[in-house]
């Protein structure tokens, strides 16, 4: 009997993405209710850095894009403005979703665009321990976000959509997905924005007593 992996066509392997793989990735620009809003991807490669961090692409296509960006800057420009407007896409589908409202239609006119530079999951092999996609050749360009837009298809139509949450303080808007049992966490960090929404009902409770 052929051993299915050695019919596995050539390719890179990709490990299954975390489902809020996609989250980290749209939570890279923060504090979006503020002006201005903090931002951490600041060129491609604090791209690179983030996609080496994030444990979904393989280091060695990491490094050679490294250095062949570090040779051809004017290349990396194009792909980081794509990058960022594919992020701002998943942001603001997932917003959407988090908040009950249907997503903007340009928003998921932007990601089914992007997924479609995905390659197809269609053969798996067992390596190290784990089950990996094998997928055909790819650029490494092409290969950049392909976890992360994998994990945004896999949440946005999955059950586990249902637990995408944003956080209730407007000037934070982080995207998480709510893992409580009673599923009715509010907020990105109650050592954050949790106690600071308390402490600003608190304050203004006093001032409308003093008033």
């Amino acid at each position: 009997m052929t051993n299915p992996a050695s019919a596995a066509p050539p390719g890179p392997l990709f490990p299954a993405p975390r489902d809020d793989l996609c989250l980290d990735f749209a939570n890279t620009r923060y504090w979006r209710g503020s002006d201005p809003a903090t931002e951490t991807l600041h060129s491609a490669l604090d791209l690179l850095d983030w996609s080496a961090a994030s444990g979904g692409i393989d280091p060695a296509m990491v490094a050679d894009l490294r250095a062949r960006w570090a040779r051809r800057p004017d290349e990396a420009m194009p792909v980081f403005g794509w990058a960022m407007a594919v992020r701002e896409a998943i942001y603001g589908t997932f917003a959407a979703v988090a908040g009950g409202d249907d997503p903007d239609p340009a928003d998921l006119a932007a990601l089914n665009e992007a997924l479609r530079t995905t390659p197809s999951r269609s053969a798996l092999e067992w390596i190290d321990d784990r089950f990996a996609w094998r997928v055909a050749p790819l650029a490494g360009v092409d290969a950049l976000l392909v976890p992360v837009l994998w994990a945004a298809g896999d949440l946005l139509a999955g059950s586990r959509v249902e637990r995408v949450r944003r956080c209730a303080n407007d000037r934070c808007g982080w995207l998480f997905l709510d893992d409580s049992k009673s599923a009715n966490r509010r907020w990105c960090s109650m050592s954050q924005c949790g106690n600071r929404a308390k402490a600003h009902r608190h304050y203004a409770k006093r001032r409308q007593a003093e008033g």
